[in-house]
């Protein structure tokens, strides 16, 4: 007789299970993905002025190291501008013209 108890109940839970699941997609679709959608959108609309200090320091930073590498290539050109200008150069059979031998 306990059985025959149950077969309404698992009757109604068949019914009631998926009702209840849609109730619940339909009410995160239609509820809370916009509030979702409007507080990412807040987020991110306000995400910028945040960033404006800390992308002028690295703008900074970028123009530092951009300054210090162009004085760094002026100074290497300058330097082989200047290794050029030199009378030492290979000669024949591979030595160099104008430098003696070790122990010479």
């Amino acid at each position: 007789m306990a059985l025959d108890s149950l077969i309404p109940i698992f009757g109604i839970l068949l019914v009631m299970i998926p009702v209840a699941g849609l109730t619940l997609v339909l009410t995160l679709r239609l509820a809370v993905r916009p509030f979702v959608e409007t507080l990412a959108d807040a987020l991110r609309d306000s995400r910028p002025m945040l960033g404006d200090d800390v992308s002028s320091g690295q703008l900074e930073e970028l123009r530092r190291q951009m300054e210090s590498l162009t004085r760094e290539v002026r100074a290497l050109r300058s330097g082989t501008d200047t290794d050029r200008s030199l009378p030492v150069g290979l000669g024949t059979g591979g030595r160099l013209e104008g430098v003696k031998p070790p122990g010479a």
